[in-house]
C-alpha cells in the first residue's frame, strides 16, 4: 500500500511506495482512475519517495475526474508497468485545503435571492469599463454588476452608473496569482447570494447569441450548471487597412457591434470559464481554472475581448501596462514590459494582425448584440 501524504510546504506532494528497489532511466509516473493513466508531471523518484511538484493542483485534478474511483500509482520504465499499487491518503494531504466555512451546519438549502452577478476588475481603465457595464447591465441589472477598483487614480465610481457596486482595494506590486486567488474569494462571496456568478476582464463582454433572456432562461433551469465557458471566443479589431474605410475611435454609449466591423478568432486562449454556479479556482490570467473537470461549453455564448478594438485605447493601455511594477513571482511567470507603446509600433502591429487569413467580418446576428 503507498501512501500519499504532505509536510510543511504545500507546493509539494509526496507518494511513498511499499518498495525501495525500483531501479530505472527516467521513469515515468501516473496515478490509475477506473483503468484510465493521468500523467504525473514533475515527479521525482528517490529510494521509495515519489516527490511530485503539486504548485498547480494537478494531484487533486487528476483525482477531481473520478472522486469515487480507487486510485493507485503507476511507475513505467522503459520496458512498460514497473510497478504499481493502491495509493491511500493521510490526512495531511489535505488538510491545507480544509475551508471549515463550508462545513457550518445549515438549517436546509436556502434559496438564493439572485440569479446572477458579474464582476471585474480593473486599475484606470474608466473608458473599457463603461463598455463593459453597459453591456452587461442588460443581463444582470446595474445592482448586480460589481467593480473591483484596484488602485486607480480615478475612481470608476464617477463615470458609471449610480447602482453599479464599485468595490475599492489598495493596490501593491502587480501579480496575477494573487489576483486570481482574490477573485476565487469574492465569486464564492457572490456565490452565497446568487445561483450564477459571472467573472470578465473588463475588455471582455458574454454575448448570448439569443439574446439576454433567453440566456436567464436556460440559467433558471435546473439543469444548466457548472462552469461555463463560451462556445466562441473572437477579438474584435479596429479596422485600420487603408484599404477600408476609416472607423472612428469607439463612442461609449453605443454598442461595440455597430462601430467596428472585423474580428480575429481567439479561441486557443479567450475561450474562458467565465460563468459558474459553483466555486471556480483560476489560475492566473483567468484562461483556465482548477476545476477543469467541471467546465461545459455552452454553444450559443460567445465571449468579444475588446482589447484591441479601438487604437486609443490600447495604446494608452499597452503605456500603462509597461509602467507596471510587478513582484518577483509574477514577472518570472509573465513579464509585462514588451507591449508596443509608441504609435508607430502599435500600427505595425495592427497591420500585422490585420493581415491574418483568419480575419472575418462580425456576423450579422450577432450586430447590436453587443
Amino acid at each position: 500500500m503507498a501512501y500519499a501524504f504532505r509536510l510543511d510546504d504545500v507546493r509539494m506532494a509526496y507518494i511513498r511506495l511499499s518498495r525501495a528497489d525500483l531501479v530505472a532511466e527516467a521513469p515515468g509516473f501516473a496515478l490509475r482512475l477506473g483503468g484510465v493513466e493521468h500523467r504525473l508531471d514533475h515527479a521525482v523518484l528517490k529510494l521509495d519517495t515519489v516527490s511530485i511538484n503539486d504548485e498547480l493542483c494537478q494531484v487533486e485534478r487528476i483525482l477531481q475526474r473520478a472522486p469515487t474511483r480507487q486510485v493507485t500509482l503507476v511507475v513505467r520504465g522503459a520496458e512498460g508497468v514497473l510497478h504499481e499499487e493502491l495509493v491511500l491518503f493521510h490526512h495531511s494531504f489535505f488538510a491545507p485545503f480544509v475551508d471549515y466555512v463550508k462545513a457550518m451546519p445549515v438549517g436546509g438549502e436556502a434559496a438564493k435571492p439572485g440569479l446572477l452577478a458579474a464582476f471585474t476588475h480593473a486599475r484606470d481603465d474608466n473608458d473599457m469599463l463603461r463598455f463593459w457595464e453597459a453591456h452587461h447591465a442588460r443581463l444582470a441589472g446595474h445592482r448586480n454588476l460589481y467593480v473591483i477598483d484596484h488602485g486607480s487614480a480615478v475612481s470608476p465610481r464617477g463615470v458609471l452608473h449610480p447602482d453599479t457596486n464599485v468595490v475599492p482595494l489598495p493596490r501593491g506590486l502587480t501579480d496575477h496569482a494573487d489576483m486570481a486567488r482574490f477573485c476565487g474569494h469574492f465569486q464564492r462571496f457572490l456565490l452565497s447570494q446568487y445561483r450564477f456568478v459571472l467573472h470578465t476582464d473588463a475588455d471582455e463582454l458574454l454575448v448570448p447569441e439569443d439574446g439576454e433572456e433567453a440566456l436567464l432562461a436556460r440559467l433558471a433551469s435546473p439543469g444548466y450548471g457548472g462552469i461555463i465557458q463560451p462556445g466562441h471566443a473572437f477579438d474584435v479589431l479596429h479596422d485600420m487597412r487603408p484599404d477600408t474605410p476609416a472607423e472612428a475611435p469607439l463612442k461609449p454609449g453605443e454598442p461595440v457591434s455597430t462601430q467596428r466591423g472585423v474580428m480575429l478568432p481567439a479561441e486557443g486562449i479567450y475561450k474562458k470559464p467565465v460563468l459558474a454556479s459553483i466555486p471556480a479556482s483560476w489560475l492566473q490570467g483567468f484562461h483556465l481554472v482548477y476545476e477543469e473537470a467541471s467546465v461545459r461549453e455552452d454553444p450559443g455564448l460567445w465571449l468579444m475581448h475588446l482589447q484591441s478594438a479601438d487604437f486609443g485605447l490600447l495604446l494608452d493601455k499597452n503605456r500603462r501596462w509597461n509602467a507596471l511594477r510587478q513582484s518577483e513571482a509574477d514577472f518570472a511567470r509573465c513579464p509585462q514590459g514588451g507591449r508596443p507603446s509608441d504609435e508607430d509600433s502599435l500600427r505595425r502591429w495592427f497591420v500585422q494582425v490585420l493581415a491574418d487569413e483568419r480575419l472575418t467580418a462580425i456576423p450579422e446576428r450577432l450586430r447590436g448584440k453587443f
